[in-house]
């Protein structure tokens, strides 16, 4: 089959772009993914759990990649999905819109581009919002659910109490009305299943087309250029190198590995690309650059059984707080925490509740960088927290938020104590595989279930720290070093192919997402984001991936 389009990744944004190109049948469509398939009819379980499970299994993930998250921290092992669904498959599922001024910064050619007006429409072509039954637009494939307030641990339930004392009231529908205050999460969960791209948009009927090929376990390697024309892909496929070809290729493979697939391709800066042998092939400087995330750091609960949510309650996420910092030159609501009732899929996961504080909306910039011609080398990532000046005062604010709720007398009231946890993604230190999974399992079901001299001794080894936050001896201050040095990168890494001007040297595609300089090449997934959004990244993907696909659809279907 000669194909129309090539859709390089079956992730977040991958999913929609096969599935919207291909429904026209005469579009002719290759949807290429590194990882496994999941097909509808046999999707893993560990995929399906609405508590995030799958994140465990190493089976989803690229091997080998580390990040930076600080100038001058050591690289650490940095979990980027490489299954059919991406992100969708293996995150936490938090489904936030974020608010009208992140994307008002997403371009400064047409404002009207990206003004809420215009990208709520696409949000709503997305989600099936199981809880505004009444309203009159219509329903996406996209099951969006939040916990009833009945179901919250009795944290969670004095949180929303103490929020509101200090100004944040209480908002049903942060997605709807996106202002500062204390919300229910809404939530990628449906009929209690998480929902992944793959599964809402590569349905059992979509994989019936004829006009839609799907390959899985196939890995692009470099796209071949002829000036700025792609005239075919290069990938390996059960250990063999293959060669694929189509009239436009969209590259879809995420805020890491678009633009590693780019710069070995010859698309990048010319001083980097010259120094590890590639010939320059379109002289895009902004390639790689522009890396963003959401740090943020965590505080540990442990709870009484009397205040714990139900053994069966597998969601992560349960509610959420957004502030606004008034720093000068920030947007609202740019502090975020939010509130997790289970640390794990085991049985002690009740017995611990987290509250994460983080910064949404970073001004700190880092990098993406080949380190070898290597293909299977992983790419160099620096985030680079932290290194804007504007950063780390809004990060302390958050954190000092989150401890001012949880110092509130009737929060305290609800849990044992609080600790900091190290900065490390929360679920890997709750959580093991096999026999050292049920070691842990054993060790903290003893130590939550203690008597309370014992629970701090344990519990705060175990997390490196001496002495709980918060207890009912009254707990501890914490240093702002001890708060800075505890945060980490969330999953969020975007920006590295820019949206943007021809003009401005940074940018890499146009509001068409073509790729600045080429025919036939275009960039869909959370790389093309000048700004973060002030929300986690998979429902504004899944948005920016239903406005692409009706910028490129009838592009060039008229053949030779």
């Amino acid at each position: 089959m000669e194909f129309d389009f090539l859709v390089i990744g079956g992730g977040t944004a991958g999913a929609v772009i096969a599935s919207r190109l291909s429904e026209n049948p005469s579009c002719r469509v290759l949807l290429i993914e590194a990882g496994d398939d999941t097909l509808p009819e046999s999707t893993p379980a560990d995929i399906q759990d609405a508590f995030p499970t799958s994140a465990l299994n190493p089976k989803y993930f690229w091997q080998g990649l580390t990040a930076t998250a600080t100038d001058g921290a050591p690289p650490r092992s940095y979990p980027q999905a490489r299954v059919m669904g991406g992100g969708s498959a293996i995150n936490g599922m938090l489904a936030l819109r974020g608010a009208p001024s992140d994307y008002l910064r997403w371009t400064d050619v047409d404002p009207a581009a990206f003004s809420w007006e215009a990208v709520v429409p696409y949000f709503r072509k997305v989600e099936n919002d199981l809880d505004l039954p009444g309203k009159d637009f219509p329903r996406g494939p996209h099951a969006i659910s939040r916990i009833p307030k009945e179901r919250w641990p009795a944290f969670v339930r004095a949180m929303e109490h103490a929020a509101a004392r200090i100004g944040l009231p209480f908002v049903p529908d942060i997605n709807e009305t996106p202002v500062d205050g204390f919300f229910p999460m809404p939530l990628a969960v449906g009929a209690k299943a998480r929902e992944t791209s793959s599964g809402c948009y590569l349905s059992a009927d979509v994989r019936k087309r004829r006009n839609l090929v799907i390959l899985a376990n196939a890995q692009a390697t470099k796209l071949g250029m002829n000036g700025g024309t792609v005239v075919g892909v290069d990938a390996i496929r059960a250990g063999a190198p293959i060669h694929l070809s189509a009239r436009n290729v969209v590259l879809s493979s995420g805020g890491i590995y678009s633009p590693t697939i780019l710069l070995r391709s010859g698309i990048g800066p010319p001083d980097h690309l010259a120094s590890l042998g590639i010939q320059v092939v379109i002289d895009r400087p902004g390639v790689g650059r522009n890396l963003q995330n959401h740090p943020y750091m965590f505080y540990a609960l442990t709870l009484p059984r009397a205040k714990r949510v139900a053994s069966n309650f597998r969601c992560f996420g349960v509610a959420g707080l957004r502030a606004s910092s008034g720093a000068p030159g920030c947007p609202t609501g740019d502090l975020f925490a939010y509130a997790i009732g289970r640390v794990s899929g085991a049985s002690f996961g009740p017995g611990f509740a987290l509250m994460a504080s983080a910064l949404y909306a970073p001004n700190s910039r880092g990098f993406v960088r080949l380190k070898s011609i290597d293909p299977f080398e992983s790419p160099e990532v620096n985030f680079r927290l932290m290194s804007d000046p504007s950063d780390p005062p809004r990060m302390l604010q958050t954190a000092r938020l989150t401890e001012r709720i949880l110092r509130d007398p009737d929060v305290a009231a609800q849990y044992q104590e609080a600790f900091i946890l190290p900065g490390k993604l929360a679920i890997g230190q709750f959580n093991r595989s096999g026999f050292a999974g049920k070691v842990l399992s054993f060790a903290a079901e003893a130590a939550f279930n203690s008597p309370s001299p014992i629970r701090r001794m344990l519990v705060g080894r175990a997390f490196g720290r001496v002495a709980p936050v918060v207890c009912a001896s009254g707990g501890r201050e914490t240093s702002d070093e001890e708060i800075l040095s505890s945060i980490c990168p969330m999953g969020h890494p975007v920006g590295t192919c820019k949206m943007g001007s021809k003009n401005d040297s940074m940018a890499v595609v146009d509001e068409s997402f073509r790729v600045h300089g080429t025919s036939n090449l275009f960039v869909v997934d959370a790389s093309v984001m000048p700004v973060i959004p002030s929300a986690n990244t998979n429902l504004p993907t899944l948005m920016l991936a239903e406005l692409a696909a009706d910028r490129i659809r009838d592009r060039s279907l008229d053949r030779p």
